[in-house]
């Protein structure tokens, strides 16, 4: 399945005209599928034609973020009975995407041959699309690296957390031990003191650095904000139903960085040796 991940990967580089991103983060609750749909909503406000896949088979809820009920999802598509084209969905501003089926019980053990046909499908999808997001389960097991592996880059998300910082290096170890070359950004989430959420990014990026001999780019933070697990009970994505927000004004910054990527150098500073010795321990 390695090869065949590589080969998908390979696939994907040659069509320049599709870029695929997946969103993964090491444990749930620290917000990558609303992440997902936001980002989705912000880079098609700035012109991208984007195709967001709920890729947590089984379990999808990016149709319940968007408020759209789906008549088909990706169980259709595996099953043979829709082609890949009819199955994708419009949601708010522009945004296409697919649902991953929720509650369907066939989903939660798709196989090798299953998750090749999809990402086989989505690499050469004639419908005009300029960039795929697919939004991954959460944590680590086959299919979500392969995903990863397969899609020409990687946006992990995590919380200012301890826990959820160690999950996010155990996932970015995963990575790199099956691809050191792969491009991995790290994106800050439910941040409640800015300053503070600057110096975990730079100390993780610092640890990931020393202990795995890989750069990654800072791709921003979002703070957290009240009104977004609001918009998620109400199913209108805080981009749309508050555009002018601090977040959604966050959203759109890491947008525009995600069409011309920068990397920045971190600095060194106390978290990130404390981050270093939990992470020592653990190895």
């Amino acid at each position: 399945m390695a090869d065949q991940a590589q080969n998908l990967r390979e696939l994907v580089e040659k069509k320049h005209d599709v870029r695929v991103i997946s969103i993964a983060s090491g444990k749930g609750g620290v917000g990558k599928s609303s992440v997902s749909v936001n980002l989705a909503v912000a880079l098609s406000r700035l012109g991208v034609r984007v195709l967001v896949v709920d890729a947590d088979f089984g379990l999808a809820n990016v149709d319940v973020m968007l408020g759209v009920t789906t008549k088909y999802d990706v169980s259709h598509f595996l099953r043979g009975e829709r082609a890949l084209g009819e199955i994708i969905q419009l949601g708010h501003e522009g945004v296409h995407f697919i649902s991953g089926g929720s509650g369907v019980n066939d989903l939660l053990n798709i196989d090798e041959e299953q998750l090749t046909e999809l990402l086989t499908g989505l690499v050469n999808l004639g419908e005009p699309t300029d960039l795929i997001i697919i939004d991954t389960g959460a944590g680590i097991n086959e299919n979500i690296i392969q995903l990863i592996l397969a899609s020409s880059e990687t946006i992990v998300v995590t919380t200012p957390e301890p826990t959820a910082i160690l999950d996010a290096y155990a996932l970015i170890k995963t990575i790199v031990k099956r691809d050191s070359s792969h491009l991995i950004s790290v994106l800050i989430n439910k941040c409640e003191n800015k300053k503070e959420a600057y110096r975990v990014q730079a100390g993780f990026i610092e640890v990931v650095g020393r202990h795995l001999g890989k750069s990654i780019n800072p791709l921003g933070l979002i703070m957290y904000d009240y009104d977004v697990p609001m918009s998620i009970r109400q199913q209108v994505p805080i981009t749309v139903s508050a555009p002018n927000s601090v977040t959604s004004r966050e959203i759109d910054l890491i947008a525009r960085t995600i069409l011309d990527l920068p990397c920045e150098k971190p600095s060194n500073n106390v978290l990130s040796r404390i981050f270093s010795r939990r992470i020592s321990e653990r190895e």
